[in-house]
């Protein structure tokens, strides 16, 4: 901790974090990495609709529900990417609550 509260990390902070490259000869990983610019790139696109002038209220729960359908798939494509089981998808999502 640094002065005012603030953290600094290095690297040793972060080795033990498990991240997930792409082999790009891979032809699923490929299909995955796909999927997953495609989906930031729709949530991207979304929040940008939901911050202009703002719209009537239905549309506005239109984009909002488009939001959360499309940060499931994110969900869902990470975890088939770390390979997690049912189980360790609940302890997940009860931490992210």
């Amino acid at each position: 901790v640094l002065r005012g509260g603030y953290y600094v990390f290095t690297t040793d902070y972060l080795n033990p974090f498990p991240i997930r490259t792409i082999d790009f000869s891979n032809p699923v990983d490929v299909a995955r990495h796909d999927r997953m610019v495609k989906l930031v790139q729709s949530m991207l696109d979304l929040h940008r609709q939901l911050s202009y002038p703002p719209g009537p209220d239905h549309e506005r729960t239109l984009i909002a529900r488009r939001i959360e359908a499309t940060d499931r798939q994110i969900d869902a494509l990470v975890y088939e990417l770390y390979g997690l089981k049912e189980e360790e998808i609940g302890i997940v999502e009860a931490g992210a609550e």
